[in-house]
């Protein structure tokens, strides 16, 4: 999805003559079967938009491909037409070609996150297609479409390679068919009159940021019109515009550690700036300083931290903490047996506290950042709250953690994207705010314990 105020187009429905259509909201849980955390819908609006009633909506290039020319000009919405291989006629029912095949681009002059085009067949087989992420005739992404099938191939230096093939869904003879392509964040999936082909997304970064799009077909009877091309994300209207969610920034820099210096145990040192020493609050567990930027969690894969282990500085803003930590994961690579579970904690006292790690292990395809609670002195493993977050987090691969914490809200980033935002009422409705007396890293069980996480570069800002 788009960050706010962004937002992505998903799909173009042309069938749908339902008189009545309802609007509804899909809940996609931050955790597993089990977890009591449900996703927060804060606000809903439903609107009827003149800009997305218009011919092609927010699409920034199109063309319904009628006329009685040559398609050579320019599109109705976007670039210039470049035909690379055959002849193709506009008509008055769609664009034609007498060839064995022809293909034509645009360029959108942006990355296209949503391609499509409508299909009118005849009598006779034909095969069409949609080109993507283009650059020229020999370099491109195709989706062909028969009477025998679906395949899509990708077209590196001329070279056609199949990704995938679907003999299930087809081209029926005088039909019309809807295809598209929905393609974000490295994502491609493929549609038939709505329906996903392959069974599956494909993941590529292959001409990820190339800007042409255009049409593929062959001769016969075969017509394509109202091609569309809409950019991966649109500004969301300004009628349909909600108050921006929670967010604010330390501006002035109350604690900084680069972990250079005399190497020896973290607790009892004290950061580069900053009035007050490390102490370990909780736990059994070692933070090392290797004195040259780093400071190791001290564990192995044969003998990995023990548990939960907070190390922390005084903190005297207690409505608010801005903490910011570079943490590069043990290993280089999945199979090695190592783990992270390295990240901030936010403290008020020993019954009440709130630790955000990593997890990143072998026995799960992905990563993802957890808050753990602890209220009143009562924690409650199934009441944490996380987001999956792939390959964000990776073995050996150092990414950025911050979070700001007013006591009651926080935002989690992962390399400046925000990840995840709550408020610790959503989770327990009459909870008060916590006061943040020390705040600093922590090490967490989460099913396994860490390897020798590094951490690097603390910051807490006021």
């Amino acid at each position: 999805m788009a960050a706010v105020p962004m937002m992505r187009p998903i799909a173009i429905d042309p069938f749908n003559s339902d008189p009545l259509v309802y609007a509804g909201v899909h809940q996609c849980v931050l955790g597993q079967i089990g977890f009591r955390v449900d996703t927060r819908v804060h606000a809903i609006q439903i609107q009827q938009l003149e800009d997305f009633a218009r011919p092609f909506g927010t699409a920034h290039a199109g063309d319904s491909l009628s006329g009685n020319d040559n398609l050579e000009d320019m599109a109705e919405l976007g670039g210039i037409w470049r035909v690379l291989d055959g002849n193709i006629h506009r008509t008055v029912a769609g664009a034609l070609t007498r060839d064995d095949h022809a293909m034509a681009i645009l360029d959108a002059g942006a990355s296209s996150g949503l391609v499509h085009v409508l299909v009118d067949t005849g009598q006779a087989a034909a095969v069409a297609g949609l080109v993507w992420r283009g650059c020229d005739r020999e370099n491109f992404w195709l989706l062909k479409v028969s009477a025998e099938g679906c395949d899509l191939l990708r077209v590196e230096q001329g070279v056609e390679t199949a990704v995938a093939s679907d003999k299930q869904r087809r081209l029926k003879p005088n039909s019309t068919h809807s295809l598209q392509v929905l393609d974000a964040h490295g994502q491609i999936g493929c549609y038939l009159d709505g329906d996903r082909l392959f069974d599956r997304w494909f993941e590529s970064e292959f001409l990820e940021d190339a800007t042409c799009v255009g049409i593929w077909l062959n001769g016969g009877e075969l017509r394509l019109r109202d091609f569309e091309a809409h950019p991966r994300e649109v500004g969301v209207p300004s009628e349909m515009q909600f108050d921006a969610p929670w967010l604010r920034f330390g501006e002035d820099v109350e604690y900084a550690d680069d972990f250079a210096g005399v190497p020896g145990g973290l607790a009892g040192r004290a950061p580069s700036k900053g009035t007050h020493s490390w102490e370990r609050t909780l736990g059994v567990g070692f933070i090392d300083v290797d004195g040259m930027g780093a400071a190791r969690v001290r564990g192995t894969r044969e003998s990995p931290d023990p548990g939960r282990s907070l190390y922390t500085l005084p903190w005297d803003e207690s409505e608010f903490a801005d903490l910011e930590v570079t943490i590069t994961p043990p290993g280089s690579a999945r199979g090695q047996h190592h783990y992270c579970r390295a990240g901030l904690v936010f403290w008020q006292d020993d019954a009440n506290y709130l630790t955000f790690t990593a997890y990143l292990d072998d026995v799960y395809d992905g990563a993802s950042i957890a808050l753990f609670t602890k209220r009143h002195d009562f924690e409650e493993l199934y009441d944490a709250v996380w987001t999956m977050l792939w390959k964000k987090i990776d073995w050996g691969k150092p990414f950025q953690l911050r979070i700001v914490f007013d006591g009651e809200r926080f935002v989690v980033f992962v390399d400046g994207e925000p990840v995840m935002q709550r408020t610790l009422t959503d989770i327990y409705p009459d909870d008060p705010r916590l006061r943040i007396t020390r705040v600093g890293l922590a090490t967490n069980w989460e099913w396994g314990t860490d390897t020798g996480s590094v951490f690097s570069a603390f910051t807490a800002r006021r």
